[in-house]
C-alpha cells in the first residue's frame, strides 16, 4: 500500500504550491480557479504560522500542552498562533495583516460551508498583499527560505506575487489585455484610435483609452497620461499622426494659444527640401 506523508512544513508548502498554480489558472482566464487559490492559500498561511510556533516547541501547537495527556487531535487555530506571536512581541502581526487574514478566513469558511460571493479583483489584490506580508514576516522572524522550497512549476507565479512591482505590472498588463480584447482596433475606420499603447513613462504596454484623461489615454501601471506616441491630428490640415510628430506653433493673439502642426504645415518639409 502506498503511503503519502507530509510533515507540517511540507504540508504548508504543498498547499502553497497548489494555491500558486490555481492563482495562475485564474490569471489565465479561469475565474473559478481563484476559489481554490483562496482555499489553498488560507491553508498554507495557517500551517506556516503553526510551524513557526512548533519551531519554538513542538507541543505548543496543541490546544492544551500542559494537560496530563496532550490531545494531539486538537491543535491551535490561526488566531491562537497570531495571539502567541503578538504576545511574544507586541505588534509583530499588524492590524492591516490581521484584517486581511480575517477576510481570507471568512471567505474560506463561506466557500467550505455555505454559498459565497467572490469579487475577483478583491481576491487577486488581497491574496497578493497577504502573501507579501506573510513572506515579510517569515524573512524577519524565521530562517525559512520559502522560495527554495517552492516546486519549479509554481515558481514563476511565486515571484510575481512576492514582488510588489511585478505583481502590479502583471495586474496592469492583464487589465490592458482585457481592455484590448473588448475594444479591438478597427482598421477599416480611418479615424479609429488604438485602444492600447506603450507608455512613454514606464515603457510598458499598459496605456489604454480613458475618457477621464486630458489626453484620452492613461497608463494602468504608472497613471501617466502623456506621450509622444499618442494619436493626434494636425490643427491645420487634420492629418492623423502622433504627438511626437507635431510642432507647437504659438498663435499671435492675446491668449497665448498654440497650434499643433505636422511636418508639412510647420514648414519643416520645405526647409528640408531646400537643404
Amino acid at each position: 500500500m502506498t503511503t503519502h506523508q507530509l510533515d507540517l512544513l511540507e504540508n504548508a508548502i504543498d498547499s502553497l504550491a497548489e494555491a500558486l498554480l490555481k492563482y495562475e489558472a485564474g490569471e489565465d482566464g479561469d475565474a473559478k480557479a481563484y476559489k481554490f487559490a483562496v482555499l489553498h492559500m488560507a491553508h498554507f498561511i495557517e500551517l506556516i504560522f503553526k510551524h513557526h510556533i512548533a519551531d519554538k516547541h513542538p507541543l505548543l501547537i496543541y490546544k492544551d500542552p500542559f494537560s496530563p495527556k496532550v490531545d494531539k487531535n486538537k491543535s491551535i487555530t490561526l488566531w491562537d498562533a497570531i495571539n502567541f506571536i503578538n504576545n511574544e512581541s507586541s505588534g509583530t502581526i499588524s492590524t492591516g495583516l490581521r484584517t486581511d487574514l480575517d477576510w481570507l478566513k471568512r471567505l474560506r469558511n463561506e466557500i467550505e460551508h455555505h454559498k459565497f460571493t467572490m469579487q475577483v479583483p478583491d481576491v487577486r489584490t488581497t491574496i497578493g498583499r497577504l502573501f507579501r506580508s506573510v513572506l515579510e514576516f517569515l524573512e524577519e522572524h524565521t530562517e525559512l527560505d520559502i522560495e527554495a522550497l517552492v516546486p519549479a512549476p509554481a515558481l514563476a507565479t511565486f515571484k510575481v506575487l512576492s514582488d510588489e512591482y511585478a505583481f502590479r505590472l502583471n495586474d496592469a498588463l492583464r487589465e490592458a489585455d482585457e481592455y484590448e480584447r473588448a475594444n479591438p482596433f478597427d482598421y477599416k475606420d480611418p479615424d479609429a484610435r488604438p485602444s492600447r499603447l506603450t507608455c512613454d513613462n514606464c515603457g510598458n504596454e499598459t496605456m489604454i483609452q480613458d475618457e477621464s484623461s486630458s489626453s484620452g489615454y492613461k497608463c494602468l501601471f504608472c497613471d501617466n497620461e502623456d506621450g509622444d506616441n499618442l494619436p493626434a491630428n494636425c490643427d491645420i490640415c487634420g492629418v492623423s499622426t502622433t504627438r511626437g510628430e507635431l510642432d507647437a506653433w504659438r498663435i499671435d493673439d492675446d491668449e497665448g494659444r498654440y497650434e499643433m502642426r505636422c511636418y508639412y504645415c510647420s514648414g519643416r518639409y520645405h526647409a528640408d527640401k531646400d537643404d
